[in-house]
């Protein structure tokens, strides 16, 4: 039966939530339905709809229904529970809420009011027969006080700002000061101005309160200028805050009444003319007051949604899965291809296969890992806190990453206006399939910290197959069995791209080419080098590679200046049917000394994914920095890379992939430490491939190109 409940929502603070699951809120033997919230307010769940979604309710006493969110339990209210059923007129009401960030790094959140992924959390429905579920907290529907506060908040999200840098303009993939969504820069020649509207033309002078968050865009101090009114018009300056460099800063203010023009607060933001390169930004600015209580106004009315669609979940015990290869997947992937009833499974049962190497696989769908460890929520920490809970017990060598990412500010412009991946996905041609694990963008951040004894350092090897569907993944498939199969005979060669802005550049990165020729035949005295260098100073020189990838490289090396597109000596994108290229069977190795071009995260489609995506030709495998490379620590790290894939010691046969990555690493920080920068530069080392792939079979020229085994 149904009893009408008058409801107040209770305000609720925002704070740094942490990943980290003190203990396991949900039991494998049982189903849990998912309700998606994007929006602060009471939720309303109708018996038809959970009915629809597989809920049988005869027989179900529904005060044993239990809500969870972030893995606590919420309270419910069941309208008609005093008969022990659930009627068609009755429901279920909760407190419902928007997404909010949250961080347990340690490090100050510069906009608490929007999540870096989505505006959407999740909660979790379950009944528990003979458990009673925790009822919602409620209060009187008149408020005790003779006055209420009320609350309008503006939040800025108009760029995604990368944070501090280290040395030579490299950003950590780890979150670090400044990082976050906020306003546009405010500099000497771009002030801010906006608008807040207060409910009533009248508050209580003695209790109006303004906080703005500031962010710090540069590394000087910072002293903004700051008043109400307009760009033409100063109705009263308000005090300076005094912050630095990358800091998030909050600054709290007491108004009058007098400030207040109709309702509206008008502020206008600025930068001191003299104050050459003091940048920020603001992330928000919330205006608290106090409304007295009248007759005809008794305190906000709560928002009031109804639950549309409840998702089945069950939960997955991996604690008796053991593996040593893992494969991170989504369900749009595990669509039949032209070749494949399900791509993803079928490059598990490859890899477990003796011709893929006998790995023990084991798929997970990146959806799962949301809801199991990351609460429903989309965020990339939900890989990260499966492989804390399973790594310690099984210690996998590999993990591959089976599909496209698209980072949360990844943008594109429509009708002159920016629209981002974070707010409004189905604007992009392809999807988020599975994240990256930091920004700038970084895949090895998922498998650092799981090595207590080397937690700066990667503890398995980590590649990604950047496809954005079924179809795509199912290519790249056959291209891995094409190369276990076929063997080239003749000496291994190797291309070397030589660029720079200008001669002294191109000298210099040559040197750096033959020094890494010396040490690839010092392992393989066969081996061939071919070099082609930067003839003048335009920006790029095209290059027809054709007969050279067609006639079969092990290993192409470019070392200049690049992009996400193109390179200094530009060699095309290997679709273009133009450009000639047909090397089937014979897929090089592209390591790329450069900026971005390892980039495979934002909404452009890059030339190194189109290498290894294209099917029948390309490449195998592209390794490539996602952000800035800088030359001294490519010529560092491309040196102990060619020692790892030509110089293998007494061992017969060449090292993965995936494994040299993790040795040159730990060289690199035997010799160098570990900086900021250095973290930086190989966290951003993306190999955009199967890290089990290996260049040679064996020690001898003549083996195939490339081996899968």
């Amino acid at each position: 039966m149904r009893n009408p409940i008058v409801l107040i929502l209770l305000g609720c603070g925002l704070c740094s939530i942490s990943m980290a699951q003190d203990s396991v809120w949900y039991r494998y033997d049982q189903t849990y339905y998912k309700i998606q919230t994007a929006a602060d307010g009471i939720y309303r769940i109708y018996p038809a709809s959970m009915e629809a979604a597989g809920i049988q309710l005869e027989g179900k006493d529904p005060r044993c229904f239990r809500l969870y969110h972030r893995g606590k339990e919420v309270g419910l209210q069941v309208a008609g529970e005093q008969d022990g059923s659930l009627d068609p007129e009755d429901y279920l009401d909760f407190i419902g809420k928007r997404n909010e960030e949250w961080r347990d790094s340690g490090i100050a959140i510069p906009n608490p009011y929007i999540n870096t992924y989505s505006d959407t959390t999740a909660f979790f429905l379950v009944y528990t027969p003979g458990e009673r579920g925790k009822p919602m907290d409620l209060r009187a529907a008149i408020p005790i006080s003779d006055k209420f506060e009320e609350v309008q908040l503006q939040v800025f999200a108009e760029e995604y700002s990368m944070g501090e840098m280290a040395r030579w303009g490299l950003r950590s993939s780890t979150p670090k000061e400044g990082q976050g969504w906020m306003s546009f820069v405010i500099a000497s020649s771009r002030n801010l101005e906006f608008q807040l509207d207060a409910a009533y033309s009248k508050v209580d002078s003695q209790s109006i309160s303004l906080e703005l968050g500031w962010v710090g865009r540069s590394t000087m101090e910072h002293v903004p200028l700051l008043w109400i009114g307009t760009s033409s018009k100063v109705l009263r300056a308000l005090p300076s805050p005094q912050f630095s460099g990358y800091e998030s800063h909050r600054q709290f203010l007491v108004l009058q009444q007098e400030d207040f023009q109709d309702g509206k607060l008008k502020l206008h933001l600025a930068v001191d003319p003299a104050r050459e390169g003091d940048y920020f930004s603001l992330a928000f600015a919330r205006l608290t007051y106090l409304l007295p209580k009248t007759n005809a106004n008794t305190g906000p009315a709560p928002l009031r949604f109804t639950v549309e669609s409840l998702q089945a979940v069950r939960f997955r015990n991996y604690d008796n899965l053991p593996a040593n290869y893992l494969i991170v997947g989504h369900g749009q992937l595990e669509q039949p291809s032209q070749s494949y009833p399900n791509p993803v499974q079928a490059y598990a049962a490859y890899r477990a296969s003796g011709a893929g190497g006998g790995y023990d696989t084991l798929v997970l769908r990146m959806e799962d890992l949301y809801d199991q460890f990351a609460f429903g929520e989309k965020t990339p920490l939900a890989l990260h806190a499966f492989l804390k809970s399973y790594w310690p017990k099984y210690q996998p060598k590999y993990l591959l990453l089976a599909g496209r990412a698209l980072i949360p500010s990844a943008q594109i412009w429509q009708k002159d206006t920016a629209v981002f991946q974070r707010n409004a996905p189905q604007a992009f041609a392809f999807q988020d399939l599975v994240p990256t694990g930091g920004f700038p963008p970084s895949d090895s951040q998922f498998v650092r910290g799981l090595n207590l004894e080397d937690p700066a350092l990667p503890a398995m090897a980590v590649g990604r197959i950047p496809a954005k569907n079924a179809q795509e993944l199912a290519d790249y498939l056959d291209k891995v069995k094409e190369i276990a199969l076929l063997e080239t005979s003749g000496t291994p060669k190797m291309l070397h791209l030589v660029g720079g802005m200008n001669p002294v550049e191109i000298e210099r990165h040559r040197s750096f080419m033959e020094g890494f020729a010396t040490v690839a035949t010092r392992g393989i005295q066969e081996v061939e080098a071919i070099t082609y260098s930067k003839q003048g100073e335009a920006e790029v020189e095209r290059l027809d590679l054709g007969k050279e990838i067609n006639a079969g490289i092990a290993l192409l090396t470019y070392f200049g200046h690049g992009s996400l597109g193109y390179n200094e000596l530009d060699f095309g994108y290997v679709s273009d049917s133009n450009l000639g290229y047909a090397n089937a069977g014979a897929y090089p190795l592209l390591l790329i000394n450069g900026c971005e071009y390892g980039n495979a995260f934002g909404a452009s489609y890059s030339q190194g994914e189109d290498w290894l995506i294209t099917p029948k030709k390309g490449a195998i495998a592209v390794l490539s920095n996602s952000s800035v490379g800088v030359d001294i620590l490519l010529k560092r790290s491309s040196e102990l890379l060619y020692r790892g894939l030509f110089d293998w010691g007494e061992s017969s046969c060449t090292p993965t992939l995936g494994e040299i990555l993790l040795k040159a690493e730990q060289a690199f920080t035997n010799r160098y430490g570990q900086g900021p920068e250095y973290q930086a530069h190989w966290a951003q080392l993306i190999l955009l491939g199967d890290p089990a792939l290996r260049l040679f079979s064996c020690k001898s020229p003549n083996n195939a190109m490339l081996q899968g085994k």
